[in-house]
């Protein structure tokens, strides 16, 4: 292959402008949303390869088996870290506490720092904790900082951010009105790194991270906390150890739980390396399941991307086969001239790879422009992903993948004597044809599969945004009261805003309903019910909560305003506590303090993937989230708010939102899964019709003779559109019995996630297969209706 071959290549491709946008454009597509896809798996793959030292460093995680839904969580106990580095379990130990607050930047001249008011997500450190991960300062002493609890160190890309300089030594950001002077900066690490490295702070007493009061209060907080174990203790052992130590030093025990006799621990202690974190099962199991991801789905995703690749390969293949047909007269000739078979496959391996490389030139500037827009698809920071690495890759797969799919085409042309040239007798053989449709019913079972299996994901999902959630959420707002509830400030935020004309009414509560960030629990026993203790779960809310949700009792009563020693069960929670019937506990003495005043309606708090637990309601007025009810316009309420909230906590940044959006929230990674199967089986869809398109081509001109002959023999129109269907039909129905087996299983697996599943069926099967046979139908019906028209003279003169 030499730069003549290249010139001639361009002249050809240049004569069949429509050949050859099909073909570069088919496989350009597939380049862009093979490289999308495979950088999202290195980004997953690769989570915290930046640090040092990574696979020696592990993450405690902690499980609290008090809670009706115990999960894992990626942190343990506050103090655990000193006291395994105290019992020498391991070489070194180090915490993070993570904090949203509100800040108004200054400068050193501006102590009060009375700037802009921004929001930030901190993190509380221990002293050690950049040099435990090797990360050393740009400017400044970063060491010095963190041993110090007004001294902020920033990354580079927070400190461009908040102050627009790369240098902000010497400025201040104010929270809660105390000053706070950054004194280091350290580099930017790649997004896919977990602990934090954006805005640290030292440990100290600050209003969101208060210095516990007590041993106890200190161990039942919850801290990030890094280890590097000791020589020769594994992370069974120093899990063991570590829940030995927790078991100790809180002396809990889960009492109303006995399994076999022995007594469960309230706390499970366990540990995961650092550089697995992100794939961990349990914590990809708990409540934060959306911060992780499965090795099923990233390796999925993997081959998603080659599935793609390879099915536009399959697509150039054909459309090369067809086209070498179609220049058999060509090829013929140039042998009969004296060209030798290897320097015409080279003129064929040098228009392969010229339309690879114009695919690869296309692919990246798609995918360039898609970057952005697919990262907010995927909800990660994937930037990072896509260095020139990545793109030189993307490069080396298009060019490769153009060169072994002309392969055939090269071979194939090669190998045509010229005397079956000339005769005008076709160069391609049985075990072409086959390979072919082999290729083709690949095509078209991985299109129904996806298609079904989108089609799933989207309908569970639309489920789960229409579900009955036991209230109306479109004209109520959440708010996130900041510091203290029970502060005077928040009491007065929330009298002012029920007189607010805008606002119908206003209720406190732990959480927002549809939020699963703050549980408590209860251990609740009566006389003549179950043996054990039965744990329900607590809501602590205000007097007016079940007036803001427009809800009313299913026996006795709900709370009055003052009134105390008085809860409400749901019916799950009466019937956990042995009650014959939700009536019959209405009256009844919970405990020797409450009295059962009513039966509330069920409220959705969880997603349809978790199992609705009993919920006991008590009256407390002091709770850090308030809904607010709105008459009228859902902006103008918002609006009158934010003028509110600006009046009583000039130094916080308005934490409000819809309670639509809340409960949006728990849906959102089924939604984008659905969307990316979605972008993924339209590309694979689109090639697979093109295929059957490419294949339907190549009937006609292959079975030209035949057509012609039967024409003149009578046949009509509607016989000879059949012989070209038949083929298509044929392999359609191939492609689906082997599309659909897969696809079940799939499916059943993915729903079996999920205690509510949408009423579906056998319908994304069922209409996976129609639509894709129907686009697949219109793509080959253009050949159909040629080869009806087809004009005898024309083929016998070919």
């Amino acid at each position: 292959m030499n730069l003549r071959d290249l010139r001639l290549a361009w002249r050809q491709l240049a004569g069949e402008p429509v050949y050859s946008a099909v073909a570069i454009l088919g496989l350009a597509v597939a380049l862009a949303a093979c490289f999308l896809l495979f950088g999202l798996v290195q980004h997953a793959w690769t989570y915290n390869a930046a640090l040092a030292g990574a696979g020696e460093i592990v993450v405690v995680k902690e499980r609290r088996n008090l809670l009706p839904r115990p999960d894992w969580v990626e942190a343990g106990p506050g103090p655990l870290g000193a006291a395994a580095v105290d019992a020498g379990l391991v070489r070194a130990a180090t915490g993070a506490r993570p904090a949203q607050v509100a800040a108004r930047i200054g400068d050193s001249g501006d102590p009060g720092g009375r700037g802009a008011l921004v929001k930030i997500e901190l993190a509380v450190v221990e002293p050690n904790y950049l040099d435990f991960f090797g990360v050393h300062a740009l400017a400044g002493d970063a060491r010095a900082a963190l041993a110090r609890p007004d001294a902020l160190v920033l990354s580079r890309s927070e400190a461009l951010r908040l102050f627009g300089a790369a240098d902000p030594i010497g400025r201040v950001l104010a929270i809660d009105g105390v000053p706070f002077g950054v004194r280091a900066v350290i580099p930017d690490l790649p997004p896919n790194t977990s602990p934090d490295f954006g805005i640290l702070l030292g440990r100290g007493a600050h209003p969101w991270d208060p210095v516990p009061a007590t041993a106890d209060q200190a161990w039942s907080q919850r801290t990030r906390t890094y280890l590097k174990p000791a020589p020769g203790v594994d992370g069974r052992r120093l899990a063991a150890a570590l829940e030995r130590i927790v078991a100790v030093r809180r002396d809990y025990v889960f009492q109303g739980g006995l399994a076999a006799g022995h007594p469960k621990p309230y706390t499970s202690i366990a540990v995961t390396p650092l550089s697995g974190v992100y794939v961990d099962p349990d914590l990809l199991a708990g409540r934060a399941a959306e911060r992780y991801g499965s090795p099923a789905a990233i390796a999925g995703l993997g081959l998603l991307a080659l599935l793609i690749l390879l099915l536009a390969a399959t697509n150039y293949v054909n459309l090369a086969a067809v086209r070498t047909a179609a220049r058999r007269r060509e090829i013929g000739l140039r042998k009969a001239l004296g060209v030798k078979a290897p320097r015409l496959a080279a003129q064929f391996l040098a228009e392969s790879l010229l339309v690879a490389a114009l695919s690869t030139l296309a692919g990246a500037l798609l995918a360039r422009a898609a970057l952005p827009w697919f990262a907010q698809l995927v909800g990660q920071p994937i930037g990072g992903a896509y260095g020139p690495a990545a793109w030189t890759m993307l490069a080396g797969a298009g060019l490769g993948t153009g060169l072994l799919a002309g392969a055939w085409p090269a071979w194939m042309a090669a190998r045509v004597p010229p005397s079956v040239a000339l005769s005008g007798r076709s160069g391609d053989t049985l075990e072409g044809l086959r390979l072919r449709r082999v290729l083709t019913v690949a095509q078209f079972a991985a299109a129904i599969a996806l298609v079904a299996c989108t089609l799933t994901v989207g309908w569970q999902a639309h489920h789960a945004g229409r579900v009955d959630l036991g209230f109306d959420p479109r004209p109520q707002l959440v708010l996130q009261l900041p510091g203290d509830p029970a502060a005077a400030a928040a009491h007065a935020f929330k009298a002012a805003a029920a007189r607010l004309p805008q606002v119908a009414g206003v209720a406190a509560m732990q959480d927002a309903v549809g939020r699963d960030g703050n549980k408590a629990v209860m251990l609740l026993a009566r006389p003549g019910g179950p043996p054990l203790p039965v744990p329900v779960e607590l809501k602590e809310v205000g007097a007016d909560f079940f007036d803001v949700f427009g809800m009313r009792p299913l026996a006795g009563r709900l709370f009055a305003h003052r009134e105390r020693n008085a809860v409400v069960l749901d019916a799950r929670a009466a019937l956990a506590l042995g009650y014959a019937t939700p009536q019959a506990a209405v009256g009844r003495m919970l405990d020797a303090d409450n009295r059962i005043v009513g039966i509330a309606p069920d409220l959705r708090y969880n997603t349809l993937r978790e199992k609705p637990e009993p919920i006991v309601y008590r009256l407390e007025e002091d709770q850090p989230v308030l809904t607010v009810r709105v008459r009228g316009s859902l902006p103008e309420a918002r609006a009158a708010l934010e003028a509110l909230w600006a009046r009583h906590f000039p130094d916080d940044a308005p934490d409000i939102e819809t309670a639509t959006s809340v409960f949006a929230e728990n849906t959102a990674a089924d939604r984008r899964q659905a969307t990316l199967l979605a972008l993924a089986s339209g590309v694979a869809t689109a090639l697979a019709c093109f295929g059957i398109f490419v294949l339907s081509a190549y009937t006609v001109r292959r079975r030209a003779r035949e057509i012609v002959l039967r024409k003149l023999h009578g046949a009509g129109a509607r016989h000879v559109g059949l012989l070209v269907a038949r083929e298509w039909l044929l392999l359609f129905a191939a492609g689906t019995l082997l599309a659909v087996p897969p696809a079940w299983v799939w499916s059943e697996r993915y729903l079996a996630g999920f205690v509510e599943r949408a009423p579906m069926g056998a319908w994304p099967l069922v209409l996976a297969c129609l639509g894709v046979g129907g686009v697949a139908l219109a793509a080959c019906t253009r050949q159909a209706l040629a080869a009806m028209r087809m004009a005898p003279a024309l083929a016998l003169r070919d």
